[in-house]
């Protein structure tokens, strides 16, 4: 498995006592023993799984972004065939497979030092479930017992992903109770890059990370009573989930390997003032932006720049976006009658330099467990899942409109003047009648992707009929919302979980499946080339990962 025996090349951030200054040759020889210790590794580690996870040169949210109906192919620049088409190849995005076996091994070395580093190994146990879930969700059966044994094991089998995730359980839980006997262990400081050394919300994170892989399950008939038994054993956890953005922060800025990495690839380059070339590469889908509008929603004010539409010689702002896979996407030349949206530069996606990259949302893990409530997998009254269901909204506004510098809020030391709070109020008062905005109500006029094909449509104009909306419907569109781009991959396993929200897929789409979507990626090339007697056979774009089973 060559991705196993690489050198990691990435430019991996340093820690924040350090600063950023150089890139990091961690696996020098995973073959042997590492000579420095854990705490000088994990900021790097970290870091690396930040960049695979949003920003890096291929990594999980670009790809899911498409796949996912919130990204288009702008008329900038040609290319994006297998966005357009969903025809992958064993070549498309097969960095994700390679950087993150590579990140799995530094997260390994670190494991092995668990003797006298038991806090920093927990930690790396977590990580190490966080980037394998990565990978089973875009590949199905992957290794995984044998894959990080170095010379023991050149070929590793593949392991069925439903096994997989059943010891992802027992990681997380041994995680935990690791934690809770280090107390008096070596601490961990500034190389914990996401909580700065409070193994308290690392235990949040694990049991967050319990619920996102047990809620994936949730649909399997045969995993039901097993989902269940576990949920029961979750929420007895004494300390509960996440309570503020897992975010991680190495001390981004504006210096040579030093910027925040969907920043540096979408925004400027350092130094710069005119943005980079692939900031006008993607754009905004007619869809997410339908969404935003029909809903009143002043979340797009932070995530797209206003474009504009020319009718009869007059030139009206608007948000403009594509259509995936239409044949002449918008352009961003003033000359043209349609000028497309982009990402708004200081706005969300686009905050700065300095800006940390999200390695899970508060807004994710709130909406889940109101989701867990509604169906009883939790022991919740209507009542908490209605509140876990607003605070999810309240999560994403906070989300949304915090600056590039503050530092993530809890729900419980939001006030009346915490920048989001203003516009989630005004958003809840502007959709009382709106069932997927109001918990208590029922139906919606709203139009979602597959009750239109008409792409000229005024985006504001509701259904004539209102149509009902249930409560899981409701959860998983917000949620949808929620993820747009800083975690568009976990939209994209839902919507492959739940079948939510209908969002249309590509007009150049080649699936064969009704809704004309792919389900996974091929196992890369580089894996075909040296392990393919262990890579399972028949597997295409269109085959299921085992938790994936409605359409």
């Amino acid at each position: 498995m060559k991705s196993i025996f690489r050198v990691l090349i990435a430019a991996a951030l340093a820690t924040g006592a350090t600063g950023c200054e150089k890139a990091l040759d961690i696996n020098d020889n995973p073959n042997q023993p590492i000579a420095v210790e854990p705490n000088a590794i994990l900021a790097s580690a970290l870091a690396v799984t930040a960049n695979n996870y949003n920003g890096g040169a291929t990594n999980y949210n670009s790809y899911s972004s498409f796949a996912a109906g919130f990204w288009g192919k702008s008329g900038t620049v040609s290319g994006f065939s297998e966005e357009r088409t969903y025809s992958y190849s064993t070549n498309y995005y097969q960095g994700l497979f390679n950087s993150t076996y590579d990140n799995l091994n530094d997260y390994n070395l670190i494991e092995q030092k668990a003797a006298t580093f038991p806090n920093h190994a927990a930690i790396a146990r977590i990580m190490k479930v966080y980037n394998f879930q990565l990978l089973v969700d875009q590949y199905g059966d992957i290794p995984y017992t044998q894959a990080l044994l170095g010379i023991a094991s050149t070929n590793p089998k593949y392991d069925k992903a439903e096994d997989i995730y059943k010891d992802f359980v027992v990681q997380l839980k041994k995680a935990v109770v690791d934690i809770d006997a280090a107390k008096d262990a070596t601490a961990v400081g500034t190389e914990d890059i996401v909580f700065r050394g409070n193994m308290t919300d690392w235990k949040r994170f694990a049991n967050s990370l319990r619920l996102r892989v047990l809620l994936r399950q949730a649909e399997v008939p045969s995993l039901q009573a097993y989902v269940r038994t576990e949920m029961t054993a979750l929420q007895a956890e004494v300390d509960g989930f996440l309570r503020t953005d897992a975010v991680a922060q190495p001390g981004y800025g504006p210096n040579s390997n030093q910027q925040n990495p969907f920043y540096n690839r979408y925004g400027f380059a350092v130094g710069l003032t005119r943005t980079t070339s692939e900031y006008s590469f993607v754009m905004p889908t007619n869809y997410i932006i339908q969404q935003y509008e029909a809903n009143s929603d002043p979340r797009i004010t932070q995530l797209y720049a206003l474009g504009k539409r020319t009718v009869g010689g007059t030139a009206t702002p608007a948000y403009v976006g594509t259509t995936l896979g239409e044949a002449n996407p918008p352009t961003f030349t003033a000359a043209n009658e349609v000028v497309g949206s982009r990402f708004l530069i200081n706005g969300t996606f686009l905050r700065g330099a300095n800006q940390g990259t999200v390695l899970m949302l508060l807004s994710e893990v709130l909406f889940s467990k109101a989701e867990a409530e509604t169906r009883q997998l939790f022991v919740a009254t209507d009542a908490a899942a209605k509140q876990d269901f607003l605070d999810g909204i309240k999560a994403s506004f906070m989300h949304t409109f915090r600056s590039a510098t503050a530092a993530p809020v809890s729900i419980a030391n939001a006030t009346a003047t915490t920048p989001g709070i203003p516009q989630y109020e005004a958003y809840i008062a502007a959709n009382t009648n709106n069932g997927l905005v109001n918990w208590e109500a029922s139906t919606t006029t709203v139009r979602l992707g597959t009750e239109t094909t008409n792409t000229n449509l005024n985006p504001t104009t509701p259904l004539t009929t209102p149509r009902t909306v249930t409560q899981q419907e409701k959860i998983i569109y917000q949620k949808y919302l929620a993820s747009n781009t800083v975690a568009s991959t976990e939209a994209w396993a839902d919507y492959r979980r739940t079948a939510l929200p209908k969002f249309p897929p590509s007009l150049q789409s080649a699936s064969t499946r009704a809704d004309k979507l792919p389900t996974r990626l091929f196992y890369p090339q580089t894996e075909v080339s040296t392990n393919q007697s262990n890579i399972p056979a028949g597997q295409t774009q269109y085959t299921k990962v085992f938790w994936d089973v409605l359409d």
